[in-house]
């Protein structure tokens, strides 16, 4: 190499000097890139060069399957004894595929790195070994450690690893045999208090000790392993990653406890169907299926996920998701149909399966491999409403012109949303807030009725400093049974006059809240025994916010629920409280309502199915009126080749299956509610918060 290199610089005499006036810095990170040996070599470039790999923080030793393990073993000796012993070795990847190489010197090359405080370890021995204790890896300074050996499966509490500092562990079981018991314990993971990221390739965790306990850990990847039949217990989880695993039917009992998952990749074959339940607070779903197996059938995937936004699919398979709006959703064919037996023609027809299930979304965007096959099956999509009623752009990739785009594909992607415009590039700023109307509303109420004394003690700052303290006073409100009227000034006043001291008397309320009041005060008087009337406009005030917080609560369903609402709901209630309001009773139904909505996923599930079966209706009452259409015009169209009338038709029967299939899982899911939650949880599923809100106690 390096004679190669001089007859190089002695052409361009004029790059030497440039590369070489880089700092070490920079010229190490280049070599970063390249092997020991390669790194080794260029010391024969100039004087500059000579002694730079010395102080080279990273160092490679590749696989060496063809060099002799003699040769080897000198090589790596001669790197270890040259390099400077002052300069720390920031990242060591050794990872040899040649058997000869002595066990005391592959833990020579550890114990090296060790004590040259190394922080990313990458060390694998590709070929069969004796088990390595778990203590031979133990270092203070180590935050990244990946390990592709075997290891000692059951490790006493001294042979145990001691790594403070660790983030990020990913161990792979050097066999893709999972019938061999690869297994993993607890103890494995007791002295990594600082681990945050976590992958685990080739192990069968169904037999293995491991409970899946790591309270802090964010990211989790698996692949080629066993699930174990228990909930995960990771609470922290923002990102979980499974790459061919077993997936049961029902995922949501295996994940329901993920309570801050994010993010969710799968990669299956997904022949057999599936139904993906997702906590609340998941935004990002890809889907990736195996053409490989495509050939022997392609489930069916129904996704529960309430507040997702994005979604991204690898490959073809049917889907529905019961989400209320779907930010962006991203198609994705690029590669997918090498090793594909069957033909990309019959393959292309099943796209349309797709569609009908991500109607809600705002953003489509495809790959070109994608795009090319939409438009080779146009003459079907003829036939097909468009299920886009959402769509605000459609993304196809530059390098597609869309003249080469057919009207009927247009009409496909369009036609449901004539205002929505095919692009190359989103518009920037193109994003998705997501904020709770209920609170937007309520803060502009409390902007326009509050001074701004009030709405500044609203944030919690100063509360006790800023408001009057509520006083018992003769002019105290109670309970009146007398009949209402309102005034020419739009007030509720009390027909008895001064002898009434009734709760809307004097005050400024708004003439729609008065029933709602005496609603209140005829089932919880006791919400206004310790209420002051002594400041009135103040008074005024509070009752309106009271009602207008009641009102617009009672209006909202499940479906609309969130822990922000909730929380926001909590912060008016202890105002009230401190302003004289005895609102335990909507306290308590807050908190019966957050946990329906959030200590099980059943709720979420149930209003995903029946958002999917709305959308099967639809489109099987849409696709029947285009299969009796095209009935009308068989011969025609037939004679034209352009439409198959069985084709449609096992399109329809197709989906009348899956609706009935919606509907016996809608039946399964109130069940279960009811037997977890009783009558009231069912009957609050498909109502309004208000049936329960201002129920009797």
């Amino acid at each position: 190499m390096g004679s190669q290199v001089k007859k190089k610089l002695r052409i361009y005499g004029d790059e030497e000097d440039k590369i070489s006036s880089l700092p070490d810095e920079l010229i190490h990170h280049i070599l970063s890139f390249t092997d020991a040996k390669e790194a080794v070599q260029t010391s024969v470039l100039s004087n500059r060069w000579k002694s730079l790999w010395i102080t080279l923080p990273f160092l490679n030793f590749g696989e060496y399957r063809y060099s002799s393990p003699k040769n080897n073993t000198k090589f790596i000796r001669h790197v270890l004894s040259k390099r400077n012993r002052q300069s720390d070795l920031f990242e060591l990847n050794f990872c040899v595929y040649n058997k000869g190489l002595r066990r005391c010197l592959i833990e020579n090359v550890v114990e090296y790195a060790i004590s040259h405080n190394v922080q990313s370890l990458d060390f694998g021995l590709l070929y069969k070994h004796q088990p390595f204790k778990l203590s031979t890896f133990n270092s203070n300074s180590l935050k990244k450690l990946t390990l592709r050996v075997r290891l000692e499966e059951f490790a006493m509490q001294l042979g145990c690893w001691d790594l403070p500092c660790l983030t990020t562990l990913f161990l792979k079981y050097p066999d893709f045999d999972l019938t061999k018991g690869n297994q993993i314990s607890d103890s494995w993971f007791t002295c990594l208090p600082s681990l945050r990221d976590l992958g685990l390739e080739n192990w069968d965790l169904s037999i293995s000790s491991f409970s899946f306990s790591i309270p802090d850990l964010t990211t989790l990847r698996l692949s080629n392993c066993i699930l174990p039949k228990m909930v995960l217990d990771l609470p922290s989880l923002i990102t979980l990653d499974l790459h061919n695993v077993n997936l049961p039917y029902d995922m949501s009992d295996m994940i329901s406890t993920l309570i801050n998952l994010q993010n969710l990749t799968i990669s299956s074959p997904f022949t057999q169907d599936h139904v993906i339940s997702c906590p609340r607070p998941l935004l990002n779903l890809n889907i990736r299926t195996s053409s490989s197996r495509y050939d022997s059938g392609s489930g069916y995937i129904i996704v529960f996920a309430p507040k997702i936004c994005n979604f991204t699919s690898y490959g073809i398979f049917a889907t529905t998701f019961g989400v209320p709006e779907l930010e962006t959703v991203n198609i994705r064919l690029q590669g997918w149909f090498q090793g594909l037996q069957s033909s990309k023609e019959e393959i292309y027809h099943r796209l349309t399966n797709m569609f009908p299930g991500l109607g809600n979304a705002k953003t489509l965007t495809f790959d070109l491999e994608s795009i090319k096959a939409l438009n080779e099956i146009s003459s079907l999509l003829v036939w097909l409403p468009s299920p886009f009623s959402n769509m605000k752009y459609i993304k196809i990739p530059k390098t597609y012109k869309q003249s080469n785009m057919s009207s009927a594909l247009r009409s496909y992607l369009l036609g449901g949303s004539p205002r929505s415009t095919i692009v190359t590039t989103l518009p920037q700023g193109f994003r998705k807030w997501r904020k709770c109307v209920m609170h937007i509303y309520i803060s502009c109420c409390l902007q326009n009725m509050l001074p701004q004394t009030i709405a500044v003690s609203m944030t919690k700052q100063n509360e006790e400093h800023v408001m009057e303290d509520p006083v018992v006073d003769s002019d105290r409100v109670r309970c009146s049974d007398a009949p209402l009227e309102r005034t020419k000034k739009d007030q509720a006043s009390s027909s008895q006059g001064d002898k009434d001291s009734g709760l809307w008397r004097g005050h400024e309320v708004n003439p729609e809240f008065v029933c709602l009041l005496d609603r209140i005060m005829h089932t919880y008087p006791e919400t206004f025994e310790h209420f002051t009337t002594k400041n009135k406009m103040l008074s005024a005030m509070n009752l309106n916010l009271l009602c207008t917080s009641l009102d617009n609560f009672s209006k909202v369903s499940l479906t609309e629920v969130d822990c922000e609402m909730i929380d926001g709901y909590r912060d008016i209630c202890a105002y009230l409280q401190i302003q004289g309001f005895d609102v335990s009773w909507v306290v308590n139904r807050l908190n019966y309502i957050e946990h329906l909505c959030f200590s099980q996923p059943l709720i979420p599930e149930l209003h995903g199915i029946d958002c999917c079966i709305e959308g099967a209706k639809t489109e099987v009452q849409n696709m029947q009126a285009h299969v009796d259409d095209a009935k009308m015009n068989i011969q025609g169209l037939q004679a034209r080749g352009k439409i198959n009338v069985q084709d449609l038709q096992a399109r329809v029967d197709y989906s009348k299956t899956k609706l009935q299939e919606l509907q016996n899982l809608r039946r399964k899911k109130m069940t279960e509610i009811e037997k977890a939650f009783g009558t009231r949880g069912t009957d609050l599923a498909v109502g309004l918060i208000g049936d329960y809100l201002l129920s009797s106690p």
